[in-house]
């Protein structure tokens, strides 16, 4: 099995989706983006791409916050 796909790559696979939509929307309407074939491409990426930011996110949260509470004594009850 595959690991992640890294965020450029997604990147990329978003902005070829986009182009497709828009070879399709020839009136540059938001009408025909969203009835292009190429649509569910679009929203398939994007979401993958959101998860692997959001995912990032939380991994750099979870490092700094322990980094800050690693010198921390332990709280008394």
């Amino acid at each position: 099995m595959a690991g992640p796909t890294p965020p450029v790559s997604l990147m990329r696979q978003l902005g070829a989706a986009l182009n497709a939509s828009a070879a399709e929307a020839s009136n540059d309407a938001d009408a025909e983006y969203l009835q292009a074939s190429a649509r569910p491409e679009v929203v398939a990426v994007a979401g993958r791409l959101a998860q692997v930011m959001v995912a990032n996110d939380l991994s750099e949260l979870a490092t700094l916050w322990q980094a800050k509470h690693a010198d921390e004594p332990p709280h008394k009850n």
